[in-house]
């Protein structure tokens, strides 16, 4: 159960961090830096979490945390 709850909030950390960087670089008509770093930082907190404890342990390689 804490690893379905882990992907399915590192999985969602990514997709919007993403969606807010993507959508101020291209879309926006007025560029707020806080939503693309807030963007960067989720999308590197997610992409971290899903790397050490899905990824990586089906690679066979090994973590800091591991």
């Amino acid at each position: 159960m804490r690893r379905l709850l882990l992907f399915i909030l590192s999985s969602a950390m990514l997709v919007v961090g993403l969606y807010l960087t993507i959508f101020q670089l291209l879309f926006a008509h007025t560029v707020f830096f806080r939503f693309l770093l807030g963007g960067a930082v989720l999308v590197a907190v997610g992409l971290y979490l899903l790397w050490v404890d899905f990824v990586a342990p089906k690679l066979g390689l090994k973590t800091p945390e591991s």
